[in-house]
């Protein structure tokens, strides 16, 4: 997220109030714009469904179809993404932006490939209608191109792009619905729904494909595939990607399949457990927008100090003060991203115990809501932190705790897998993983020193230039 740093510091440079408060807002439009446009689309939909009272089962089929289009195209790009950040990264440091365009490609056809079996097999085996499995199908696969897309669009630090584009979007697929429930009424169909969101996400594919031609396409393109050079020395990252992934959703799986119901005998859901996460996920949106302002305004100058001193021949004094200086600002940010975050989920508990009942919440709903919240607060600390440490390119160490949280989560949900427990395995999982990796992250942090100094090369490259340091 450097690119927008310059941005947050010359807003908040600004004196007064009205400075913070274009900051914060310019943060959180680039940093949640993109979720809050889905989960906003989706419950505008679903308030229409309601109020122009769309048949029961084309609601069910449609909610559930998106959930799945949704987590499964997410799992499936994650190894990808994190892999392919990285692979980015390397080629705009080492400045052949010949390869970007023909790397996006070459790795689009790579996912939607790998993407395509389960879905093929999904399709195959469900009891689906047609007419349902060919808009799903288009859904699943567009959000598994745009999963892509995204990772070159914040290449290129274009982050308000992205914002817009799911934006429009959005704005196309409720857009969309509107005209086809007013259009149709009680005869409005489960494919019809599916049609409409895939409309929807169709409008921000292209808006984002518009921007990586126009910002990656040059005169003379590199050969295709060229970014598989990487993926040997870059492996842990691929494991990393998938892990985190499923960490994301398993305790959801898990719900679905200890507690949850069919539906078509195509989707297990689980609706009582899985709106309250839908409700529960808004509370992290703070630590989310406070984690992009502390890391742009407060850490990575102080990062980026410690490195230059490195890199520019610094005394070890030198580079010894700029380490003590980056941990104190680390530390203290974390603990403020923490208070800042126990603050708002303790104000959505309230909220929850409040207003939830209002809208349909039973007592148990409010319960597993409540403890969501806080199984949340510590997930999104435990990613975080996870974060950070590839941040000093700990890929062993962000491996092995990745690992750690998906163990933790199986073993926590088949350990907690009665109704009565809904949402505690995610928290005992992600609450042990914390402890381990906030462990990690001070041994790292102390010794700092010797991780940089070892990866430096002996001897130099085979092209005549110096490696680039890890860091």
């Amino acid at each position: 997220m450097a690119g927008i740093g310059f941005q947050l510091k010359r807003l908040f440079d600004r004196e007064g109030l009205a400075g913070r408060i274009q900051a914060i807002s310019y943060a959180s439009f680039v940093t949640v714009g993109p979720m809050l446009s889905c989960m906003l689309a989706v419950t505008v939909i679903h308030w229409l469904l309601v109020q122009t009272n769309a048949p029961f089962h084309p609601r069910e089929i449609f909610q559930a179809g998106v959930s799945y289009a949704f987590a499964f195209s997410f799992i499936i790009t994650s190894p990808f993404a994190m892999y392919v950040t990285r692979s980015v990264s390397d080629q705009l440091y080492e400045k052949r932006y010949d390869a970007l365009l023909p790397s996006f490609y070459s790795c689009m056809q790579i996912t939607l490939a790998v993407a395509f079996v389960p879905a093929f097999l999904f399709a195959l085996f469900t009891p689906l209608g047609l007419a349902e499995k060919i808009p799903l199908f288009v859904l699943y696969m567009e959000l598994v191109v745009i999963w892509m897309e995204v990772v070159y669009v914040s290449a290129m630090k274009a982050y308000r792009k992205v914002a817009v584009a799911f934006a429009g979007g959005m704005g196309v697929a409720v857009l969309g619905i509107w005209i086809l429930l007013y259009g149709s009424g009680q005869a409005v169909s489960a494919s019809g729904l599916l049609w409409g969101m895939a409309g929807g996400f169709f409008v921000t594919a292209c808006l984002l494909l518009s921007e990586i031609e126009r910002f990656f396409r040059t005169e003379k393109p590199a050969i295709p595939f060229s970014f598989r050079k990487d993926a040997k020395r870059y492996q842990s990252l691929w494991f990393i990607g998938l892990f985190t992934g499923l960490s994301m959703y398993e305790h959801q799986f898990a719900q679905w399949m200890w507690n949850g119901m069919w539906l078509e005998d195509t989707f297990r859901i689980s609706p009582e457990y899985d709106v309250a996460v839908f409700y529960a996920v808004l509370s992290v949106l703070p630590s989310l927008i406070w984690f992009v302002i502390s890391v742009e305004t407060a850490f990575y100058p102080k990062f980026r100090q410690y490195y230059d001193s490195v890199i520019g021949g610094g005394t070890i004094l030198d580079i010894d003060v700029a380490r003590k200086e980056m941990e104190k600002v680390l530390i203290g940010e974390m603990a403020m991203l923490m208070g800042i975050q126990l603050v708002f989920s303790l104000i959505a508990i309230a909220a929850g115990i409040q207003f939830l009942p209002l809208i349909g919440f039973t007592s148990q709903m409010v319960d597993t809501f409540n403890i969501l919240v806080m199984a949340f607060f510590v997930y999104i600390m435990t990613s975080i932190v996870l974060l950070l440490l590839l941040y000093f390119d700990d890929r062993k160490g962000a491996l092995a705790l990745s690992a750690l949280l998906l163990a933790a989560n199986l073993v926590c949900s088949w350990l907690l897998r009665d109704v009565q427990y809904q949402g505690l395995p995610l928290f005992a999982a992600s609450i042990l993983t914390l402890v381990a990796a906030l462990s990690r992250l001070v041994y790292r942090m102390r010794r700092l020193h010797y991780a940089t100094f070892s990866a430096q090369p002996l001897s130099a490259s085979e092209r005549g230039m110096p490696e680039k340091a890890e860091a």
